[in-house]
């Protein structure tokens, strides 16, 4: 990873959707900072109910049953470890707590009504984090004063956006994962990738200093010119 300039952000996108009148599905988005807490609260709820089990299906395929609450009864919390002690019911409201939030938290969450009877209003959260990227430096050439690079802004995820800054201005057009740069000993620079996708961003610095050294956690390539001399006898 690079040096990031603010607390990695976790960011939830909330889907409601009412099964029984197949409307559409209304959007709200919530944001939680890695290693704070976050609380699901569903914004609508069926009437009548008598039970309510939030369940969650993470980005890694495991499947937990969280909580299961039956009106009058107290919270029947579940065994999973991914959890244990991190996680808070409130019966007066609904709603899931999660502390100590981090990125292993992604995946779907989902509250079901009375899935024992077969009716089921699900209220679902979405954990979609952007992780940190990491760089990668390829020098290219590195001679007669000039430094010759391709950086490389490398994500663990699908469906995201790059931008590039150097010195934080915006270089308008270079929006893909790699951009090339030609760079004269003498100077210095700095060099900003921002990763998004539609609901959060992480960015990452590196910087440039003469002669053709790079600060920063990067990954370091070069290229090395061989030249072989061959003499052809008579």
């Amino acid at each position: 990873g690079l040096v990031f300039s603010r607390p990695e952000c976790l960011f939830l996108a909330l889907l409601l959707s009412d099964f029984e009148q197949a409307t559409s599905l209304p959007q709200m988005e919530v944001a939680a900072i890695s290693g704070e807490s976050v609380q699901l609260q569903p914004v609508k709820l069926p009437e009548p109910w008598a039970e309510m089990t939030w369940k969650v299906t993470l980005d890694s395929a495991e499947m937990y049953r969280i909580v299961t609450f039956n009106k009058g009864e107290h919270p029947d919390l579940g065994s999973s470890p991914h959890f244990i002690s991190r996680v808070t019911f409130h019966p007066e409201n609904l709603s899931l707590q999660i502390d100590a939030v981090n990125k292993s938290d992604s995946g779907l969450y989902t509250l079901e009504a009375d899935p024992r009877n077969g009716r089921v209003d699900i209220t679902t959260f979405r954990v979609s984090p952007v992780p940190k990227p990491s760089v990668n430096v390829t020098i290219r050439a590195s001679k007669d004063g000039w430094c010759n690079v391709t950086l490389t802004c490398i994500v663990d995820v699908t469906q995201v956006s790059y931008r590039w800054y150097k010195n934080e201005k915006d270089l308008v057009g270079k929006i893909n994962s790699t951009l090339d740069v030609q760079l004269t000993s003498e100077s210095e620079a700095s060099y900003k990738c921002i990763v998004s996708n539609p609901v959060s961003e992480e960015t990452g610095f590196i910087y440039y200093r003469s002669p053709c050294t790079w600060n920063g956690n990067i990954h370091l390539h070069s290229f090395i010119l061989l030249q072989r001399t061959v003499i052809l006898g008579d």
